[in-house]
């Protein structure tokens, strides 16, 4: 397991955690351990990219990546399984 399953499962985790609670205290703690968490890992990505990657790139990589994945939630829903 690497860093970033680890970093998914807690969001997870945090996110139906979330669901279940009322009390707005709560709520707000969570959505922080959320936001610092997603920062931790995006810290931990950018350490890991390679020199030469120009900014194009990243922006490039990151826009297929959300396309991906709304195709993907897409398909997922036509086919109800989610």
């Amino acid at each position: 397991m690497n860093f970033f399953q680890l970093i998914a499962a807690y969001i997870k985790q945090n996110l139906n955690k979330l669901k279940e609670t009322e009390d707005p205290n709560e709520r707000k703690k969570q959505w922080i351990q959320i936001a610092f968490g997603s920062v931790l890992a995006l810290g931990y990505g950018a350490i890991h990219l390679p020199a030469d990657v120009s900014l194009r790139d990243i922006i490039f990589a990151v826009f297929l990546l959300f396309i991906i994945i709304y195709f993907s939630i897409q398909a997922l829903r036509y086919f109800k399984i989610m």
